[in-house]
């Protein structure tokens, strides 16, 4: 009797005097849904899986089915704890709901028409694609934002196409004769070198990490350190090729004006 109530009595101070051995903290991780779920599920889990790890925090993701979804969901009073947005989604989210830019992508980022015709000499692009049909991801995704700068001519704009579910889909679209062209990012365009850019946008930031106001500064802190170790680690090296980049770096603030001009808010 008197050892099973030492027992008790061990187990009732091993509970009160050490709480740190508990389950850690999960977040939510929103990514920009440039991938059909399933899909990108697979190619995001090695980076929230490289950041649960270093961090010592659990990430679950949350991928949105489209690109309207994921902006809609931005504008409500839910805040995901962390993102991995687009950057002019990134500068809403900055602005108006005062979340921290932690990390962008060291390279910038600009969207290619690309299609596999070219322009006669004397042809302008805007002529050359009228009754064409170009493919992209559906609003407000950059590659609308940009089709809408580029076409302005309401007698003269081609077919817009948003049937794609990823970038990689617009380009195979493109290759089955289903579209003539594509709006796709620079680091896609740069995969495929038998396509023609026939108009090149502004450079501007790349897919930008951000915390909500509502995460512990000092959690913040870890996520802002370990994103911009990534580049420096060998263990990151597969994580950032499944990202499209080299790593991350401290992002400028600057580089985010006028972004949000890019989004219809109502």
């Amino acid at each position: 009797m008197a050892l099973n109530k030492l027992l008790k009595i061990t187990v009732i101070f091993l509970i009160l005097y050490f709480p740190t051995q508990t389950v850690a903290k999960k977040f939510t991780l929103v990514i920009e849904p440039t991938y059909p779920i399933n899909q990108a599920k697979e190619i995001y889990e090695p980076f929230r899986n490289w950041l649960s790890k270093e961090t010592g925090y659990e990430l679950e993701l949350v991928i949105d089915k489209n690109y309207y979804t994921y902006w809609f969901k931005a504008q409500k009073d839910d805040l995901p704890d962390f993102t991995l947005d687009a950057p002019h989604i990134a500068a809403y989210r900055i602005n108006h709901k005062n979340y921290t830019a932690l990390a962008t992508t060291i390279e910038p980022q600009s969207f290619h028409l690309i299609s596999l015709d070219e322009p006669a000499k004397d042809e302008s692009v805007q002529d050359f694609m009228v009754g064409k049909k170009i493919v992209m991801l559906p609003s407000p995704s950059l590659a609308t934002v940009y089709f809408k700068q580029w076409f302005t001519d309401l007698f003269a704009t081609p077919m817009k196409d948003i049937s794609a579910l990823s970038w990689q889909e617009s380009v195979e679209i493109v290759f089955d004769g289903g579209a003539q062209a594509a709006i796709v990012p620079n680091w896609m365009f740069n995969l495929y070198p038998n396509f023609s850019s026939l108009i090149e946008s502004p450079k501007i930031p790349g897919v930008t990490f951000t915390a909500s106001p509502n995460v512990p500064q000092d959690v913040v802190d870890k996520f802002h350190s370990v994103l911009l170790s990534m580049i420096d680690s060998d263990t990151a090296y597969n994580v950032l090729v499944e990202l499209n980049t080299e790593g991350f770096k401290e992002p400028n603030l600057t580089d985010y004006e006028g972004l949000i001009d890019l989004l219809p808010i109502r």
